[in-house]
C-alpha cells in the first residue's frame, strides 16, 4: 500500500495564519490597488545613465507607479547616518533598527500638506536592486498609514506587515533577494567580510508571502523562480506546493480579522 504524503505548511502554523490575516486585511483596506509583479529585467526599471540621488529619485518614482501611488507626496533625502543611529523628531513611523535600510515619517508641507519623508542609504546607490527594495518598504509603510486602524497584530507586528504589504504591492522578488546580503568591505584598518540582514520578515516567510500574493493575483508563483536566488526558489516552491493542497480564497475568507485586533 501506497501512503501520498501531503506537503507540510512552510511555516508555524501561528505564522502562516497571521499572514493569511495580512492578506485579508490587506484586501479589505486597499483592494483596488492595482498590482503587479515587478521584475528586475528592465521593464519596470529600464537602464539609465543618472547617477547619485537623481537615481535615487528615479527608481523612487518607479516605485511609487507599479505601487498605484504614484500620486503621494513624497520627499526623499539621503541618509547622514547608518540607519541604525538615525533619529527623527515628531516620528509617525521610523524604520530603523537592526533590519533597516531607510526611515520613513509623515510630515507636512508649509501648506499643511502632508507628505512622506523617506530616508535612504547612499551606499545602496551602488546596488540599485537592493534600493528599490527599501524604497519600496518605506512606500508600504506610506500606504499602512493611510489606513484607519492597525493591521493584524497591532504596532508590535508593523514592520512584519510592511514587509508583507511591500511584497502584496508587488516587489516580492526584490524583497526576497534582498533580505540578506554578504560581501567585503575596505576601511582604514584593511579589508573586511560583513553580512546582515535587510527587513524583518525571514527569507522563507517573504517566499510565503510571495506564493499567497501571486496565487490572489491570478498568477503562476513559480514564474519568479527565474529571478530568485536559487536557494530561495526551494522556499518558493514549498509553499506553492502547500497552496495547491488549499483552498486559499476559502483559507483567507474564513478569517476573524477581529482575532487579530483589526
Amino acid at each position: 500500500m501506497f501512503f501520498s504524503r501531503r506537503p507540510k505548511s512552510p511555516l508555524d502554523s501561528e505564522e502562516w495564519e497571521w499572514q493569511l490575516a495580512a492578506f485579508a486585511w490587506l484586501e479589505r483596506e486597499f483592494g483596488g490597488t492595482p498590482r503587479i509583479l515587478a521584475r528586475p529585467d528592465g521593464d519596470e526599471f529600464p537602464d539609465t545613465t543618472v547617477k547619485g540621488h537623481a537615481l535615487a529619485l528615479e527608481l523612487l518614482d518607479q516605485v511609487k507607479a507599479i505601487a498605484g501611488m504614484a500620486e503621494w507626496a513624497t520627499e526623499l533625502k539621503p541618509l547622514r547616518q547608518a540607519p541604525s543611529s538615525y533619529s527623527v523628531n515628531n516620528v509617525a513611523a521610523v524604520n530603523s533598527g537592526p533590519g533597516a535600510a531607510g526611515t520613513f515619517r509623515i510630515t507636512r508641507t508649509a501648506e499643511g500638506v502632508p507628505i512622506a519623508e523617506i530616508h535612504y542609504s547612499p551606499d545602496d546607490l551602488h546596488h540599485p536592486s537592493t534600493l528599490v527594495g527599501t524604497l519600496a518598504h518605506e512606500m508600504a509603510h506610506y500606504l499602512l498609514h493611510s489606513a484607519a486602524d492597525h493591521g493584524p497584530g497591532g504596532e508590535d507586528c508593523e514592520e512584519l506587515l510592511t514587509d508583507l504589504a511591500a511584497i502584496w504591492l508587488g516587489f516580492g522578488i526584490f524583497m526576497g533577494n534582498h533580505a540578506r546580503y554578504a560581501g567585503h568591505t575596505i576601511d582604514a584598518n584593511g579589508q573586511w567580510f560583513v553580512s546582515g540582514s535587510r527587513g524583518y520578515l525571514s527569507e522563507r516567510a517573504r517566499m510565503s508571502a510571495l506564493a499567497i500574493s501571486e496565487t490572489l493575483a491570478g498568477r503562476d508563483p513559480m514564474d519568479a523562480g527565474k529571478y530568485l536566488k536559487k536557494y530561495l526558489v526551494d522556499d518558493l516552491r514549498r509553499a506553492v506546493r502547500y497552496i495547491s493542497t488549499r483552498n486559499l480564497e476559502a483559507d483567507i475568507a474564513a478569517i476573524e480579522l477581529a482575532d487579530y485586533g483589526c
